[in-house]
């Protein structure tokens, strides 16, 4: 289980980069801050949890944590419980094309499916 927080952890860290961060050569951005728009985050006594979250640029985030208990018999023993996690998140890319990112993990690993959606053309 703890290899599974590490790794959302790390998932996390790199989905919190700016632009200009992994920009590695070019003109210095000036970051402005997004206002945020809706924001929940709820966390269980077993430690499962629920976030989301939607900002003014069109971007979203929600995630669904749940800690299975491997062996329910067992009351003081949580060595061997898993979280499982699953959540999606969406915005808007520099061609203004939104990515929509689903994904799960759990004892299995990390597993995200990308899905671009195409910007609707509007004729004159």
């Amino acid at each position: 289980m703890f290899a599974l927080l590490l790794i959302l952890t790390g998932c996390c860290h790199l989905w919190s980069w700016t632009a200009e961060s992994a920009a590695i050569s070019g003109p210095v951005a000036v970051t402005v801050p997004v206002p945020i728009l809706k924001s929940v985050a709820e966390q269980q006594s077993d430690g499962s949890y629920f976030f989301n979250y939607q900002a003014a640029d069109g971007s979203y985030r929600e995630e669904v944590g749940i800690v299975r208990r491997s062996d329910p018999k067992a009351d003081d023993d949580h060595d061997n419980d898993e979280l499982e996690v699953s959540g999606i998140y969406h915005y808007i890319d520099d061609f203004g094309q939104t990515v929509e990112v689903s994904y799960t993990a759990d004892k299995h690993g990390f597993l995200p499916h990308v899905r671009r959606i195409p910007i609707n053309k509007v004729s004159h």
